[in-house]
């Protein structure tokens, strides 16, 4: 058995998932496998990836297509993980990347931090361009720069645990429950939010990012996005504070729903007295 499982899913991104596997392969950790699970894509396009690495890559790859596609990824975080056995799992979406030192420093980490459920590492924000087959960097920055700590009570509004960053005991995973299958996406914020009630995730900065979060710009389907992604953090919310109601007391429900109601309610104070042109040249800028 392994002990660290690395959970990449993809779908019809062979350049993406090409540049992950490399990602992988390039760590100095070396006692991982790679599961790679293939969301209802083109079967014999990730076939091919593969089948053209060296054999040792290969040996540490357990490839699996599931037979539909999922259309919400993060509905499958649980049966990727599943599929293999180990001590610490960590999720490697295929456009993202490592710093080869990633795993030697973060299972480091929690071998040496026994109480730790987890460890996020610092990381930077890659901005990119996809056109064709080619993948071309516009700008890196760090990502989240204020991070010195994981705190319960930021996890309520802003999740810390960015899946790149983020590698966690297998046990803890299954002690707060797992992944909420029923969330097509914030799946991996709300396990945040369990986690963090019952156990405590250091912060790991080394002096330089171990980890690249990719983002690529686009106008396509934003609007559905922001609006999915608000619909979601709603009932998210909604659910703790139904329970927080039934419960008689005011907690995690309450806490996330205030939060996010003055986060939104400062967004729109800032609209009404910041000119459209400015926010616009801040929103170019990020």
């Amino acid at each position: 058995m392994a002990r660290v499982a690395v959970i990449t899913r993809t779908k019809d991104r062979s350049v993406f998932l090409a540049r992950a596997i490399e990602s992988v392969e390039g760590q100095t950790y070396k006692d991982y496998v790679h599961v790679i699970v293939n969301d209802g894509g083109d079967k014999n396009e990730v076939e091919r990836v593969i089948e053209a690495l060296d054999a040792d890559i290969k040996g540490r790859i357990k490839l699996f297509h599931r037979p539909h596609p999922s259309n919400a990824p993060d509905t499958i975080f649980n049966e990727s993980i599943d599929r293999v056995e180990s001590e610490y799992v960590v999720i490697h979406d295929d456009d993202d990347t490592w710093h080869e030192g990633f795993l030697a420093k973060t299972v480091e980490h929690l071998d040496t931090n026994k109480d730790l459920a987890g460890v996020v590492a610092r990381a930077d924000k890659v901005t990119e361009k996809y056109e064709g087959m080619s993948i071309k960097m516009l700008k890196k920055q760090p990502w989240m720069p204020d991070m010195q700590t994981i705190s319960l009570y930021r996890q309520f509004i802003d999740n810390q645990l960015t899946p790149i960053t983020f590698l966690f005991r297998r046990d803890a995973y299954q002690s707060v429950g797992k992944f909420d299958a029923n969330l097509p996406i914030v799946g991996d914020w709300e396990f945040g939010i369990r986690l963090l009630q019952q156990y405590d995730v250091d912060f790991l900065d080394p002096g330089f990012a171990l980890a690249n979060y990719h983002h690529r710009k686009t106008t396509k389907d934003n609007s559905f996005a922001r609006h999915s992604h608000r619909k979601y953090v709603t009932k998210v919310a909604n659910t703790y504070l139904r329970q927080d109601l039934k419960d008689g007391r005011l907690g995690v429900g309450y806490i996330i729903s205030d939060l996010k109601y003055r986060q939104d309610s400062t967004h729109l104070l800032i609209k009404k007295i910041v000119p459209t042109r400015v926010l616009r040249a801040i929103q170019r800028r990020k």
